[in-house]
């Protein structure tokens, strides 16, 4: 393990410019834990040359970031019309509005506000929303004792904003639709974890 952690910091730091080093983190630990249960001895081949070649993966979420890390100030614009819109549409429908209908009030085709959404929400993760506040509390003993406090949907949530357990990270929209909540909701469920997540660094 001693020959390992430097490997892995060294792979996580190539990539903090451009990925939050939470997510990085996440993302290596997770990688590692797969090298070391397909690693075999009789190849010849020395651990840490395996754990390397499976730490090159990370250069898939690295690339992925990327493409996300500059959202235009016109996208930001487009987007807070969108939440706006979709709220009064929510209002005047009695239920969740779909993006399409979003997308033909605002006169936009679907496919560009859907990427427009999507881009600005992965990027706000990474911003000072949702993702710092986790990453602040990415020791083990601060994050298992406020785990266990969330409740079965705040930890699906948690572990699709972070990749904790492994879980694959999310953007915002993929969660709703995926736990059937609305913007609404998932803001409430998020606030009420960072507060979770305070209360366990205070009993820490």
């Amino acid at each position: 393990m001693t020959q390992v952690m430097p490997v892995l910091r060294r792979e996580v730091d190539q990539g903090v410019r451009v990925v939050p080093r939470f997510m990085l983190e996440n993302e290596a630990k997770r990688l590692a834990l797969k090298a070391f249960e397909s690693y075999d001895p009789n190849r010849g081949v020395q651990i840490s040359t395996h754990l390397i070649n499976n730490l090159q993966k990370l250069k898939r979420t690295i690339y992925t970031q990327q493409s996300i890390v500059g959202v235009p100030e016109h996208h930001r614009i487009t987007y807070n019309t969108y939440q706006r819109t979709r709220t009064q549409l929510e209002d005047e429908l009695g239920h969740p509005p779909t993006l399409d209908h979003v997308a033909d009030r605002m006169a936009l085709s679907p496919q560009r506000l859907k990427t427009i959404v999507r881009n600005v929400e992965k990027r706000e993760l990474m911003e000072s929303g949702e993702g710092p506040v986790f990453q602040k509390s990415t020791d083990d003993d601060v994050i298992h004792l406020a785990y266990n406090d969330l409740t079965p949907r705040q930890k699906k949530i948690f572990d699709h904003r972070t990749g904790y357990g492994g879980a694959l990270i999310l953007p915002g929209a993929q969660i709703m639709k995926k736990l059937d909540l609305t913007q609404g909701q998932l803001s409430y469920e998020v606030n009420k974890i960072k507060d979770t997540l305070v209360k366990a660094q205070k009993l820490r």
